[in-house]
């Protein structure tokens, strides 16, 4: 083997291997700044057929970040997890009223940042009215 060859190889090999080192710091960052968040459920509302939950909650991920009311529908039997809402996320308290088994009323401040607004979540209808 030529040293050219052996030269391009070796450049081969060191760029795989920074490449998947890279990688793995990048997940094993991503994981510990979720590790950081934490959800704490102000509401727990069933459905009228009681299948499904609304869960409404503050989100917070360290000192450096402000809490965010979220909204997360899950089936009765799923758990709640530590993730974001799956529903709606704004930046001021709100309110929920299910109107019946698959819809549901999200009441939230005019002047709410809205980060995300769902209009369908595990099968339920949602509707948002802004006071």
């Amino acid at each position: 083997m030529n040293k050219k060859v052996k030269t391009i190889l070796i450049t081969i090999i060191v760029f795989v291997l920074v490449f998947m080192g890279a990688k793995y710091l990048l997940n094993f960052i991503s994981k510990e700044l979720d590790d950081m968040c934490g959800n704490d459920i102000k509401q727990k509302i069933s459905s009228p057929n009681g299948e499904n939950v609304a869960y409404i909650f503050e989100r917070s991920c360290g000192a450096t970040t402000g809490f965010s009311p979220q909204l997360s529908i899950l089936e009765k039997d799923d758990k709640f997890k530590n993730k974001s809402g799956n529903t709606f996320r704004a930046n001021k308290d709100f309110s929920i009223e299910w109107l019946d088994n698959k819809h549901l009323k999200v009441i939230y401040h005019k002047s709410s940042e809205t980060y995300k607004m769902e209009k369908k979540s595990n099968g339920i209808e949602i509707e948002y009215m802004s006071q």
